[in-house]
């Protein structure tokens, strides 16, 4: 059997028939069509298939290292990382003792249970936090890194506290990033610079200043800062937080909005657009601060809203009013008064702090400050230096009212035969102040006063001019002559800290005081009218109030001029004593005038050792003479006064004529009474002391009768025979 083999035709027909045939197989492919005798190349489509297998496995393989990633690589291997990074950073012992886990919902992270923050230089637990989720970026995560984005802070707790000695336990002697353990190798590991997101919720704070006694608790503490960043782009905060006052009670909430700006590579930041809340006061305003690196530098500038300065005292600084002190305010609430504003402007460096322009405003009250405070130095103590500007300035409609004036002196006495009122409860001791004697000792101050004019306190003052100045541990402050209800007011005013005791002197003169428009203010300087004069000089050594007050030194003289006073208290007093005369002589004083013309009034009050005791009172009108002695009880708001009342007569003026019986005694009177009883109780007749008195009277005047008789009826050689059993029976 012949083979037939199937040879390549090479003829030049052959060669034409397939050039032919695979042009027209290409053109097809080209165009989008096939010939049904044309095949596809096997070789695209086995390309396509391996390459689609390789992809599938490649994310099968990265899904299975990612689930083992999670399975087999222990978060708490991060554990020294971010204690390092945090310890490197703060200078401050962070330890992470609780378990650390992979996060992956809602995002992918790890979360920390029970965080410790301590100081290497306090024993005492700074910071401790149950709850920290971080979230995390999960490229850095492949490549080693920790690149934290955002963090969440639950249930967060600090303690702070200052000691005797103004010392924080947060306070490092150290610089940061000194702390022993920390290794930079680790915390390199860590990269907190790409935070976007900071939100903490349910945070605390106990803060405890013994220095200055303030016991603090901030507690539902709130922050939230979205897009946070390190790189200078400007991100929202949010903060808010409630205070509360252990001693009081009462709780501020405090809401804070802001605009923040952080550029660490150009050492610079900002808080613009700051708005803060404390019902009813909101402070708005601004903050930056540059060159952080090297010596930051700070400007910036707060304007409040105008809010009710009452209402701002009443919820956070004054002590709550009991509830008819309380009803009997809201009864004279008036919403237009007692609006307050203030606005700042600031800036300064670490050691110096410029206040350009300080502006406070109540009502129609302004007051405008310029200050300037420099840090002590090597060689040189701090320093301030500032000058304070006011219009007509009028505080008796915020301040205090005065007490409620006594009883007219012309008001008929109490009935002896009713009840007695019951005492008014005593008061409570007064507080003893500390003087700042160790600030003294270390600051120079020199500061300047110019008011238009000045009413507080029930006083009218006219233009005020005084200058403040401290040096050498020494204060002085002199005020210029100003006008004081139609009279001038010079004063002057020293403490020297640096004598083995600190003392204070004080020497102040009025000339000319118009009585009479002093008691449309004060009611109970209504006794009298004409033109006060009075000098005075006193001194006191302590550093604290109630010491200086129990040693105070010194005397006041006064007189008054044009006099016209009411002496209701004075008939009242010899009323009661001659109704004891066993003269019978009637009621002395029923035909005295209420008022008298006196030609001269004029006195002393001096102190020995302190306003407790030891004081004493002389005032001359006329043929009246008054001298006490005594104290004043604080304390207790009582004063205590032993008083003799003499009645001359001639050659003194007779301005109120007595009868010789009633001359030349010193008649005694007790005062003592609280300050707020009735004028005509101040003062009553010591009855035990007078009858002793009207029993001596009467001897005395036996006695000279029978001398006169004697003189009169007995022969000169025979007087002194007589008179001696005479004497021996009156006696």
């Amino acid at each position: 059997m012949a083979v037939i083999r199937d040879f390549p035709d090479t003829s030049a027909v052959g060669t034409m028939h397939r050039a032919a045939t695979m042009g027209y197989t290409s053109a097809s492919s080209k165009h989008g069509w096939s010939v049904p005798c044309a095949r596809r190349n096997p070789t695209m489509l086995k390309l396509l298939k391996t390459l689609a297998l390789a992809f599938a496995t490649l994310g099968i393989l990265l899904v299975v290292a990612v689930a083992a990633a999670f399975v087999l690589i222990d978060p708490a291997r991060y554990r020294s990382a971010l204690e390092a990074a945090f310890n490197a950073q703060t200078g401050l012992q962070l330890e992470m003792a609780g378990e650390i886990a992979w996060v992956l919902r809602p995002e992918f992270g790890i979360t920390v249970n029970d965080i410790r923050l301590r100081s290497p230089d306090s024993p005492m637990e700074l910071a401790s936090l149950p709850l920290l989720t971080i979230r995390l970026e999960p490229r850095a995560l492949l490549e080693g890194r920790l690149a934290l984005q955002e963090l969440q802070i639950e249930g967060l707790h600090m303690n702070w506290l200052v000691d005797d000695n103004g010392r924080s336990n947060w306070q490092r002697t150290a610089p940061a990033g000194s702390t022993a353990g920390a290794s930079p190798g680790a915390s390199s590991l860590v990269d907190s610079s790409r935070i976007e997101h900071i939100v903490v919720r349910d945070a605390s704070l106990a803060l405890q200043d013994r220095q200055r006694g303030l016991n603090l608790r901030l507690h539902d503490l709130r922050a939230d800062a979205t897009g946070a960043n390190l790189r200078g782009t400007r991100f929202p905060l949010q903060l808010a937080f409630a205070v509360i006052r252990d001693d009081a009670g009462r709780q501020a909430v405090f809401d804070i909005t802001t605009q923040v700006r952080v550029d660490r590579a150009a050492g610079s930041a900002s808080i613009e657009e700051l708005t803060l809340k404390l019902n009813p006061l909101q402070l708005q305003g601004r903050l930056a601060v540059e060159n952080l690196h090297d010596s930051p530098r700070w400007q910036g500038s707060l304007q409040s809203n105008r809010f009710p300065l009452n209402d701002f005292l009443d919820l956070h600084v004054r002590p709550e009013a009991p509830e008819p002190a309380a009803a009997a305010l809201a009864q004279d609430f008036d919403p237009a008064r007692d609006q307050a504003s203030l606005s700042v402007d600031f800036n300064g460096d670490a050691r110096q702090l410029e206040i350009p322009a300080l502006r406070l405003q109540l009502d129609e009250n302004q007051i405008d400050i310029r200050a300037s405070w420099t840090a002590a130095g090597a060689n040189a103590p701090a320093r301030l230096s500032y000058s304070l500007i006011g219009n007509a300035l009028d505080f008796n409609g915020t301040s205090a009212s005065p007490a409620a004036a006594p009883a007219s002196p012309s008001a008929e006495p109490a009935d002896p035969a009713a009840p007695a009122a019951p005492e008014p409860a005593a008061a409570t001791a007064t507080t003893d102040i500390e003087l700042p004697v160790d600030l003294l000792r270390s600051l120079e101050v020199e500061g300047t006063h110019s008011i238009a004019s000045l009413a507080v306190g029930g006083l009218q003052f006219g233009t005020v001019d005084a200058r403040l100045t401290v040096g050498n541990g020494r204060l002085n402050l002199n005020l210029r002559p100003t006008q004081l209800y139609g009279g001038q007011l010079t004063a002057a005013l020293s403490y020297d800290t640096q004598q083995p005791v600190p003392t204070m002197s004080s020497i102040a003169s009025l000339q000319n005081l118009d009585v009479s428009q002093l008691a449309r203010q004060y009611p109970a300087a209504g006794f009298a009218q004409g033109r006060l004069n009075l000098e005075s000089f006193h001194t006191a050594q302590g550093s604290t109030s109630a010491q200086l007050l129990g040693s105070l030194n010194g005397s006041t003289s006064f007189s008054l001029t044009d006099n016209a006073i009411d002496i209701g208290i004075v008939k009242q007093l010899f009323s009661a004593i001659s109704v004891l005369s066993p003269a019978g002589s009637g009621d002395l004083a029923q035909q005295w005038p209420d008022v008298v013309n006196f030609a001269r009034v004029e006195g002393s009050l001096s102190f020995a050792s302190g306003i407790a005791s030891g004081q004493r009172l002389k005032l001359q009108m006329d043929n009246f003479e008054i001298t006490a002695s005594g104290g004043v009880d604080l304390a207790q708001e009582r004063f205590d006064y032993a008083a003799l009342i003499t009645v001359y007569g001639e050659p003194a003026v007779q301005t109120i004529p007595v009868a010789p019986l009633y001359q030349n005694v010193g008649w005694p009177v007790q005062c003592s009474a609280r300050f707020d009883a009735q004028y005509s109780q101040f003062c009553g007749p010591d009855f035990a002391r007078v009858r002793d008195l009207f029993v001596e009277i009467s001897r005395n005047q036996v006695q000279r009768r029978v001398q006169d008789a004697v003189t009169d009826q007995v022969p000169a050689d025979l007087q002194d025979a007589a008179r001696s059993p005479l004497d021996r029976v009156l006696r």
